[in-house]
C-alpha cells in the first residue's frame, strides 16, 4: 500500500509532524549554556568584553543596599569608598561653581534675592 502525504495538510496534521525539542537534564542544560557562552565570548572583541563586564558589575552593585555597597568597595580597598565619595562631591561642587559663574557674567548678583536666577 503506497500512501502519499496530503499536499494541503491541516494545522493538526502539521502539528503532528513538528519535532519537539528534547528535554534536557539540568546538567545537560548547564553544559549547553557553558558551550554557548564560550562561543559568544570567543566572538567578542576586548572593548565589547570590557563593556559587558562593566554593565554586569554595575547591575550587581546597583542591586546592593548602601551598606552592602560600602562594604563591597571597602573589601576591594579600605580607603576607596571615602575617596570616591570625596571625588564625586568635589566634582558636583565644581559643576555648581561653574553653573554659578555662567550666571554672573561678571555682574554682581545678590544670591539671596527672590529675583536672583540663583535663588532656590
Amino acid at each position: 500500500m503506497n500512501i502519499k502525504p496530503n499536499p494541503n495538510p491541516t494545522n493538526s496534521e502539521m502539528d503532528s509532524k513538528t519535532i519537539l525539542p528534547k528535554e534536557l537534564t539540568d546538567s545537560q542544560r548547564n553544559e549547553l549554556i557553558e558551550r554557548y557562552t564560550e562561543i559568544v565570548v570567543d566572538g567578542m572583541d576586548m572593548k565589547s568584553l570590557v563593556l559587558y563586564a562593566q554593565e554586569q558589575m554595575a547591575n550587581y552593585f546597583d542591586a546592593l543596599s548602601d551598606v552592602e555597597l560600602r562594604e563591597d568597595v571597602g573589601n576591594y580597598d579600605e580607603e576607596l569608598y571615602d575617596e570616591l565619595v570625596d571625588n564625586i562631591v568635589s566634582d558636583d561642587e565644581e559643576k555648581e561653581i561653574e553653573r554659578l559663574m555662567e550666571y554672573t557674567n561678571d555682574d554682581i548678583i545678590v544670591i539671596d534675592s527672590p529675583n536672583s536666577p540663583l535663588f532656590p
